[in-house]
């Protein structure tokens, strides 16, 4: 069969071959979460097959620490199960902008 990384992947994806725009939004939120974590591979402590049984009965990864609910929230909309109603990247692209001007102030160094 096709290898893939199981824990990047779209269940639609994983279950039916079916890779689409949306299916990169999923893979986007799972990004967003290694971003946020400094590199922990994603769904910690679970096996591929873990992952895809826990995926099927609704299971997402927690909020990370530190992670802003704002961010998290993205990241859930990215992962919902229906593709349809999974955010654009367009619109992610808009939320995450005004994210940071929003919070570009608490990263700036002092001088």
């Amino acid at each position: 069969g096709a290898k893939f990384p199981i824990k990047w992947t779209a269940p639609e994806a994983i279950n039916y071959g079916t890779f689409t725009i949306k299916s990169d939004v999923w893979s986007f939120g799972i990004l967003l979460t290694e971003i946020v974590t400094y590199g922990r591979i994603p769904y910690p402590g679970m096996t591929n097959p873990e992952v895809i049984q826990n995926l099927e009965r609704g299971y997402r990864m927690p909020q990370p620490d530190n992670c802003p609910a704002e961010l998290y929230e993205l990241m859930r909309q990215c992962w919902k199960e229906s593709p349809e109603e999974r955010p654009t990247f367009e619109y992610m692209k808009s939320v995450l902008e005004d994210f940071f001007t929003a919070t570009e102030g608490q990263y700036q160094q002092e001088p």
